[in-house]
């Protein structure tokens, strides 16, 4: 399918099968931009806050910026150091994977458990500087590493424990691995005890008193690093953050809404953030339409920092260059 609009005079110029349905596959995530685009503010909240008796009391939106390793400063962090901890989760849990996806890749680190709270963008990585570093460094215990010529993959864990088997080769100056680990309630505490240092608890128990709202990274820049290297897990956990901002603990109830504000429920069916899923099915225009809200709510600048551009970033990085001279 193909449509060639131009938003300037409103006029479809060229189309083919536009009002097919395809599976849309990463181009789900221009549908994830919008929502958030639409639905946060400049920076992506990380959980609401209420502060008693000397202790904290969180109430998490799913912002997968939280002590995610390729963001560096980490103001959300800040409030909780040293002080115990409450974190209250909805009772409404989130399915660790998608409709749809393929639940034999749960190893792979295109496939993190999705949560109602993330944190190291739940996975583990390995990698040497000159010593070799784990993050997060709860997990240096779970880890057996090889040296040596690999027999299968290069990181392997069980289905249902955090245990893991990596393999280096013999030049270890460049290694790194990331791999999911397999996420819960409890060792949600048990991590963010081991980073803050203070007692940690979970409970599914409403947060009540006043609220603070802790935000994190800005929104343009944590929409850029998913969009530019086709990030699954920032988009899935932007989608649950933008839906849970706006007072949806269902994303089915979220993405409906959306779809019918922007005059889309019949032309799409939508089922997660990242495209991983083959049961995602789009039209040719229903994407033009939602490129085109895209286009009115950011200048070509912001435009240009969210999207690959062909030939010089993201995963269109060599391909597309254009004319050269």
């Amino acid at each position: 399918g193909f449509l060639l609009y131009d938003p300037v005079s409103d006029i479809y110029l060229k189309e083919w099968n536009a009002d097919l349905h395809f599976t849309p596959a990463s181009n789900t995530k221009i549908f994830t931009t919008v929502a958030c685009l639409e639905s946060l503010k400049d920076s992506i909240p990380t959980y609401d806050l209420v502060e008693e008796n000397g202790a904290a009391h969180i109430a998490p939106f799913g912002d997968p910026t939280f002590l995610h390793p390729d963001f560096p400063s980490q103001p959300a962090i800040l409030p909780l150091l040293n002080i115990e901890t409450t974190i209250h989760l909805p009772e409404s849990k989130i399915q660790a994977f998608g409709p749809g996806w393929a639940w034999d890749d749960y190893q792979y680190s295109f496939q993190s458990e999705r949560s109602w709270m993330p944190i190291y963008a739940n996975e583990v990585r390995i990698y040497n500087s000159d010593t070799l570093h784990v993050i997060p460094s709860f997990f240096e215990d779970y880890i057996d590493l090889y040296i040596g010529e690999r027999p299968g993959s290069f990181v392997y864990r069980e289905l249902d424990y955090n245990l893991f088997n990596i393999w280096i080769e013999n030049d270890t100056s460049g290694f790194e691995r990331k791999i999911p680990f397999q996420y819960s309630d409890e060792l949600l505490g048990i991590l963010l005890k081991d980073t803050i240092g203070s007692i940690t608890q979970v409970t599914n128990k409403p947060l009540t008193g006043y609220k603070t709202t802790v935000y994190n990274q800005s929104t343009i820049a944590a929409l850029a690093l998913m969009m530019q290297r086709s990030d699954n897990f920032l988009a899935e956990q932007l989608l649950i953050t933008a839906g849970k901002f706006k007072g949806y603990n269902n994303q089915d109830a979220f993405r409906s809404r959306l779809l019918s504000s922007w005059g889309l429920s019949e032309e799409v069916s939508w089922v997660d953030g990242s495209g991983l899923s083959r049961y995602n099915l789009f039209t040719p225009r229903a994407l033009v339409k939602v490129l085109d809200r895209i286009y009115d709510q950011l200048d070509w600048h912001e435009i240009q920092a969210v999207f690959p551009n062909g030939g010089r970033s993201g995963t269109i990085k060599y391909w597309y260059p254009g004319v050269t001279e």
